[in-house]
């Protein structure tokens, strides 16, 4: 897809340099990482169970401190932005959103403005695009998992309507589709491109590499704690890569009326616990 001009030369909305991080001293969970959303873009952050992928997200949201290196929010350090600020340029959707209390769909869905003050026709436009205007008053608690993921995205759209008519910079989303339906997940994803194309950088966690392929202007891949790719969907996608990470074969094919792959997985007869290591990007 080709880029206009403006998007190659603007400043990364979210950006990390050379991020450690360690719960423990000397047990690294995350070593060396330097990478940057671009404006305008989808990427899908990929890799193992346990490779680091939510505990990077929770580093770049500023929900923990980094042990070494930086995050920064459109150039500005994210530790020293105050939580409206934060909230006013950066949003997020988790795995899960769970509540004790019976809050209704609407209500779920007017908490992505409390730090930003009340936007009902943001708040109305996100529950339409995520398709839960037939829903708006049922218990969040009470719906199907896959229902609650919709309306937790649709929280998050109303939250990137920022203050003053000003969008968002960026928006994470941790595995936000794993329990949709397939009419819901596509959906889902030209809808995050819909949001990119209006200018918020979008990253994405994802298991399913035919939606990173499919969707994904670029793709990070991590394992085992290190960055081992990071760029356009097309260099990032190699299957000799992707064997390295998973430890299963991946066949790339080629759909005729498509210009973006599909990846099949070849079986394994059992685990055998052993995984090469990719090299990280320098």
């Amino acid at each position: 897809m080709p880029e206009p001009a403006a998007q190659l030369s603007a400043p990364s909305p979210l950006a990390v340099e050379d991020l450690h991080f360690a719960f423990e001293p000397g047990r690294w969970v995350l070593q060396g990482i330097s990478a940057a959303l671009r404006p305008g873009m989808v990427s899908a952050l990929i890799g193992p169970n346990a490779a680091g992928k939510t505990t990077l997200f929770r580093l770049m949201l500023g929900h923990l401190q980094p042990t070494r290196g930086r995050v920064s929010l459109e150039g500005r350090l994210l530790d020293r932005l105050s939580p409206v600020q934060r909230a006013a340029r950066l949003s997020y959707v988790p795995q899960r959103g769970g509540t004790s209390f019976a809050f209704t769909v609407r209500q779920m869905v007017r908490m992505g403005r409390h730090a930003l003050g009340p936007n009902p026709r943001a708040v109305e436009q996100a529950l339409g695009d995520c398709d839960l205007a037939d829903l708006t008053d049922r218990i969040y608690a009470h719906l199907s998992v896959g229902q609650q993921q919709r309306v937790l995205l649709a929280r998050a759209l109303a939250q990137a309507h920022g203050p003053h008519g000003r969008r968002g910079a960026a928006m994470l989303l941790d595995e936000p589709v794993s329990a949709m339906d397939p009419l819901h997940v596509h959906h889902t994803m030209n809808l995050l491109r819909e949001q990119a194309a209006r200018g918020l950088a979008v990253l994405i966690v994802l298991h399913d590499l035919n939606l990173a392929a499919r969707y994904a202007d670029d793709v990070w891949v991590l394992s085992q704690g290190r960055l081992v790719a990071a760029g356009p969907w097309s260099a990032a996608l190699e299957p000799a890569l992707l064997e390295e990470v998973y430890g299963v074969r991946f066949e790339r094919l080629s759909p005729h009326d498509h210009d973006r792959p599909l990846f099949y997985v070849r079986p394994v007869d059992k685990l055998s616990g052993q995984r090469r290591r990719a090299q990280p990007i320098s």
